[in-house]
């Protein structure tokens, strides 16, 4: 892991006002059900593996999603919550945005980056000057593309949500 845990909590805190506004804004017509969102959000964050300035926000958006960015910081849309039939649900969507952050997906995504940045750079010094610098470097740009791409969509064969 190449980010450290400053560094997620930094990303999410500068994103996630922003995240939200581009999304629709926070969900300010019913502040009860933004408070029983939180409520719900913390009880499962108190039994998280990672302890995190968690906060839950309820977007102004009808689409039904929800996601989290890294240092716990989890959004889930109004369009998701009318599709939910009770509590358990809420706290089935949550707790997966949960996991996303503990488990660190987000950070893992950013150090695989950085490693296959940093496999492109040593491919085009180690081959700086040959005949085939050229055509190392756009290979392992393609290979790295190719590689981001599998990852971001398949898992052990099956595809695979990013939610």
């Amino acid at each position: 892991m190449l980010v450290p845990e400053s560094i997620e909590l930094q990303i999410g805190q500068k994103n996630y006002a922003p995240m939200r506004q581009i999304q629709g804004g926070d969900y300010v017509a019913d502040p009860e059900l933004t408070a029983y969102v939180n409520e719900i959000g913390q009880k499962l964050a108190a039994v998280s593996d990672r302890r995190l300035p968690y906060e839950f926000k309820v977007i102004n958006n009808s689409v039904p999603n929800a996601w989290a960015l890294p240092g716990g910081k989890i959004s889930i849309n109004r369009g998701l919550l009318t599709e939910l039939n009770n509590e358990a649900e809420l706290a089935a969507v949550l707790g997966h945005e949960i996991v996303h952050t503990a488990a660190k997906h987000t950070a893992r995504k950013l150090s695989r980056g950085m490693l296959l940045k940093g496999a492109i750079l040593a491919t085009a010094i180690g081959t700086q000057g040959s005949n085939y610098a050229q055509l190392a470097t756009l290979g392992a740009q393609l290979g790295s593309a190719l590689l981001t791409q599998n990852m971001a969509g398949t898992r052990n064969g099956k595809q695979t949500s990013t939610a």
